[in-house]
């Protein structure tokens, strides 16, 4: 009997240091990834025209690939972001942070659209980046 609470006993405090060590290396990672990976500056409409729109931001890029991915989600109603552009950009990694560009194609001439960015590593891996929605609206039809 003392072998099976002896037993039981170790197996909980083994489940709790790891269960532990779990909790703080996310709190870790998460405390990390928050202050290196955050939007510095924009988003901003950088240009547009009747049919298209140039989206830019700057944001503290932390470690990861060279090459990352610019997503804007957009739509005409800012409840409903349902359309996505992606565009690469290149990190010069000597450098902290990384100008992000996208471009979206096939819009129509003067509609106001509503946006969010955030970015991804080229293997797929979120940045997390929150931006606040935006808007834009295109020019008329020339």
């Amino acid at each position: 009997m003392k072998r099976v609470l002896l037993t039981v006993a170790i197996a909980a405090v083994v489940n709790s240091l790891i269960a532990s060590h779990a909790a703080a290396t996310q709190q870790l990672s998460a405390g990390n990834q928050s202050e290196r990976r955050q939007i510095v500056t924009g988003p901003a409409l950088e240009s547009a025209t009747h049919n298209t729109a140039i989206i830019r931001w700057t944001a503290n890029t932390g470690r990861g690939t060279a090459k990352h991915y610019g997503i804007v989600r957009y739509g005409t109603d800012p409840g409903h972001l349902d359309r996505t552009a992606t565009s690469p950009n290149r990190w010069n990694q000597s450098l902290p942070n990384m100008v992000y560009r996208v471009r979206i194609d096939g819009l129509t001439p003067g509609t106001t659209y509503y946006f969010v960015v955030d970015a991804a590593q080229a293997d797929g891996i979120g940045m997390g980046l929150k931006s606040p929605v935006n808007r834009f609206t295109t020019r008329p039809r020339p």
